[in-house]
């Protein structure tokens, strides 16, 4: 019996595992996880506050939004198509208990409103990057901090750039800034 319920076991964790890695072929780029020391680094260097909204663009299992909700104090929306890491990290959220800060949204980033953000992280490829940017610049609010990491925009100026050039942090000022000749 208990055997049994073993290789049960094993035959599920495997199915979900070839889920994982296999899914992304259809529904969008594989998974990368960041580690959580390392999403704490990005979060301390972008400079993020408390009470800011984030989007998280292809948001894995949420490891970015539970801690800028938990350890940060803001709140956010994860954009995930693939609906077995949407699936998942919703439950994490849940387990973490920051349901009522953090939202886990399956769909694709290409078409949603993001109008919203004060704060976007990107963990996406260049090609990526190139093909969201125009909808991106159209959407998002004067002020929005854009974090990248591993990427950078390659039509924009970072803003800061971290020593061993990972992450990328840009601030948009649409119609803020006037420029020298005014």
């Amino acid at each position: 019996m208990i055997e049994t319920l073993f290789y049960i076991g094993l035959t599920g964790a495997t199915l979900v595992f070839a889920a994982i890695v296999i899914l992304p072929v259809f529904f969008g780029a594989p998974w990368h996880p960041t580690s959580l020391r390392r999403v704490r680094q990005i979060l301390d260097f972008a400079g993020v506050e408390p009470g800011q909204k984030i989007y998280d663009l292809g948001s894995g299992d949420g490891r970015v939004l539970i801690i800028a909700a938990r350890q940060y104090g803001m709140t956010g929306v994860g954009l995930e198509i693939d609906p077995i890491k949407a699936w998942i990290s919703r439950h994490v959220v849940k387990f973490f208990g920051v349901q009522d800060r953090v939202q886990i949204v399956r769909r694709s980033f290409f078409d949603y409103d993001f109008s919203d953000a004060d704060v976007l992280f990107i963990y996406l490829s260049h090609q990526a990057l190139d093909r969201l940017l125009p909808a991106m610049r159209e959407r998002l609010k004067p002020e929005v901090k854009i974090i990248c990491y591993g990427f950078c925009l390659r039509s924009l100026e970072p803003t800061k750039v971290n020593a061993d050039k990972t992450i990328f942090v840009y601030q948009l000022h649409k119609g803020t800034r006037l420029n020298a000749y005014s």
